[in-house]
């Protein structure tokens, strides 16, 4: 909409960006590379913790687009679920299989386990994340997740890695599933960004996106990164609606103004 007003080829900052196109901060390296230490040691299970918007999903997307071989890739993402409707979904993600609308856990593990050691046979690694995990109720943790892992410790064959993915209260969550806690091998904490990777970030953006003159003033930058808090989802919203609100203005920069009207905006509708 706004992409002829600034010369733009594309939009710069996307609500849904790919694994390809992330800006990797400081946090999300360390993390990624803690990650693939799990992978390739098969260590069990690895954690991430974030507030919403700092990039987990983000984070396990990059994991995933850096091995072909970590097949199944699976995202659980509905926390509400109870234990046996999750083993259902997860025993039909394994096995590409419609989704199991009977069955008894037990059942469901056997089958489970069976999707599992037929990956390992054919070279792969399957990898379950569970996102949102702060939000799984006690007998998910217990009945499934715990499992998941003793069957990875039985079997020297089976190749599996579990990623807890939550906000950072599920740490103190973990300490009352001290079997659980205990199980971590590695612990991934993502923060937003700083001030010099706020700048970077759009700078690189708009460039990627065809504009090689600065649209952002300093001003802009220094209050996108104070209003944003560093967080990329929040940074790349304010940034877009900035865009928007300007080609709507006729404007040629983006300035300290600009930035505060949008924020307000935004954070008045949040």
């Amino acid at each position: 909409m706004y992409e002829e007003h600034w010369q733009l080829s594309d939009k710069p900052f996307p609500f849904r960006i790919s694994a390809s196109d992330g800006y990797s901060i400081g946090t999300q390296q360390a993390g990624l590379l803690r990650l693939q230490y799990c992978v390739r040691n098969s260590a069990g299970c690895g954690l991430v913790l974030g507030e919403s918007g700092v990039g987990k999903t983000m984070l396990l997307r990059q994991l995933e687009a850096g091995n072909d071989l970590l097949k199944p890739f699976i995202y659980l993402a509905f926390p509400g679920l109870n234990a046996t409707e999750q083993l259902r979904l997860l025993c039909s993600q394994l096995s590409d299989a419609p989704f199991a609308a009977t069955g008894r856990p037990d059942e469901l593990l056997q089958d489970i386990t069976a999707s599992l050691r037929g990956w390992a046979v054919s070279g792969h690694h399957p990898v379950i994340c569970f996102d949102d995990a702060q939000l799984l109720n006690s007998s998910v943790m217990t009945d499934v997740i715990l499992p998941l892992l003793n069957l990875r410790d039985i079997d020297d064959d089976l190749e599996l890695t579990v990623v807890l993915a939550g906000q950072p209260i599920l740490a103190s969550q973990l300490t009352r599933q001290p079997q659980l806690r205990e199980r971590i091998a590695v612990t991934a904490k993502l923060a937003g960004m700083t001030m010099e990777e706020v700048c970077d970030y759009v700078t690189r953006r708009m460039r990627d996106c065809g504009r090689t003159d600065a649209v952002f003033t300093e001003g802009a930058l220094q209050q996108l990164f104070l209003n944003s808090q560093g967080n990329p989802r929040r940074l790349n919203r304010l940034c877009d609606m900035a865009l928007l609100v300007g080609c709507a203005d006729q404007l040629s920069v983006i300035d300290v103004a600009e930035i505060d009207a949008v924020s307000d905006e935004l954070l008045t509708a949040a």
